[in-house]
């Protein structure tokens, strides 16, 4: 019994490793620190003097500043390689995070999320290694796995921030947690530096005499990278692009909704979460299994199937048991969701383009969420319903563009 279990886990997990493993470790760190943050980073910004449509600003600002970024960090990462910038920059995330333990107003964190946001200039390079390390016939199953597995010690991070903030108080509570958040980040950043392979062919060094240029050829790259996607992928694109504006709003807004209107316990909003990252783990693997099984399109349209009902319910929340079903709901969809879009888009890049055409894409969605948060922040202090109502209706938009217009190509891009 023992034996066969040993086999059936080499026959799935065995593709694994090198940098898809590298990469799985170092987000064991960081997705358990989002996970810290994403319950009361809101409340605690609210807490320390910013008002929700300030809280709405910061939100497009940080996102501005990782636009602006992502232009010349799509060119880096097919011309300069992967490693370098993503190894620099995710020691440049860990230390913005001493500006939130110390933070005595808004201010400094507004100036530690634009340093954080400026530093994720190696996300297409992430993408495009990550991309490079999985093949054709396992990606559901590799895409899905590299949710899931870091996702695991995050079930305990909401509940552990809950009892931070439920015990010490809201700011002091969220400064312990930041500073946890910091060593995090640097963990991360050792391992991609020691283990982490370059994946392009001979990678230019970076200079930064050659930013200027390379910014500038990367708005031409946008621009032939938009011509050079098939039909089918322009509209995924345009698809995700609706879908862009849902998340900053409950990025920045569900934990404010949830705090001035639903008004459970830090301990039980902590509960929450880690019971939408159990199910989250659970389904995961199943359910990135079946993307690989089923077309990646009906995937994606089942998925919003789940969110749109678990979004109303949402809306109309107002206990403890509600919030649960909501977040479990959550947790399934966002099973089907992550890897069937990553999956299908993987598909349809040839690998010579994939660092930029996936960092247009990413900068097309980072663009849309720049008006997303202020229009949130307005929207929340109009009625705090009105952002969730908006994500219901884009929801339904969604749906509707990946049904109609997006096609799976015949043949998998390696």
């Amino acid at each position: 019994m023992i034996e066969n279990i040993r086999s059936w886990l080499r026959s799935e997990f065995s593709f694994i490793r090198g940098n898809l493993l590298t990469l799985i470790v170092s987000w064991l760190f960081l997705y358990f620190t989002f996970a810290l943050i994403s319950p009361f980073q809101s409340p605690f910004i609210e807490e320390l003097g910013a008002p929700p449509v300030i809280i709405g600003l910061m939100g497009s600002i940080g996102s501005a500043m990782l636009g602006l970024v992502r232009i010349p960090g799509a060119y880096i990462a097919d011309k300069y390689g992967r490693k370098q910038i993503i190894v620099t920059m995710t020691f440049s995330i860990a230390f913005s995070y001493l500006l939130f333990i110390f933070a005595p107003d808004w201010r400094f964190v507004l100036v530690g999320m634009i340093i954080s946001n400026l530093s994720l200039i190696y996300q297409p390079a992430l993408q495009a290694i990550h991309a490079d390390s999985i093949s054709p016939e396992r990606r559901g199953m590799g895409f899905a796995a590299s949710e899931v597995v870091p996702n695991i010690p995050t079930i305990f991070a909401p509940m552990v921030a809950g009892f931070l903030v439920e015990t010490l108080g809201l700011v002091p509570g969220m400064r312990v947690v930041f500073t946890i958040v910091f060593l995090c980040c640097l963990a991360a950043a050792i391992v991609r530096l020691f283990f982490l392979k370059e994946t392009i062919l001979e990678p230019k060094k970076i200079r930064l005499g050659d930013m200027k240029s390379a910014f500038t050829e990367s708005l031409g790259a946008i621009v032939e990278a938009w011509r050079s996607m098939s039909r089918s992928l322009k509209f995924l694109t345009a698809a995700f692009l609706v879908s862009a504006f849902e998340e900053p709003m409950f990025r920045w807004f569900m934990a404010l909704y949830v705090h001035d209107v639903v008004r459970i316990g830090s301990f039980d909003w902590g509960l929450v979460n880690t019971v939408s990252t159990a199910v989250f783990i659970i389904l995961g693997l199943p359910l990135g299994k079946l993307v690989d099984k089923i077309p990646r399109k009906r995937a994606i349209i089942l998925s919003y199937f789940i969110f749109i009902p678990a979004n109303t319910l949402f809306l109309f929340s107002r206990d403890f048991g509600q919030l649960l079903v909501v977040f479990v709901m959550y947790g399934a969809g966002w099973c089907l969701l992550a890897p069937a879009y990553q999956a299908l888009q993987a598909d349809m890049i040839p690998r010579e383009k994939r660092g930029r055409i996936m960092g247009t894409i990413g900068t097309l969605n980072v663009l849309a969420m720049i008006p997303a948060s202020a229009l949130a922040g307005v929207l929340y202090s109009l009625n705090p319903a009105y952002p969730f109502a908006f994500i219901i209706f884009s929801g339904v938009a969604v749906s509707l563009i990946v049904l109609v217009a997006v096609r799976e190509p015949k043949t998998r891009e390696k």
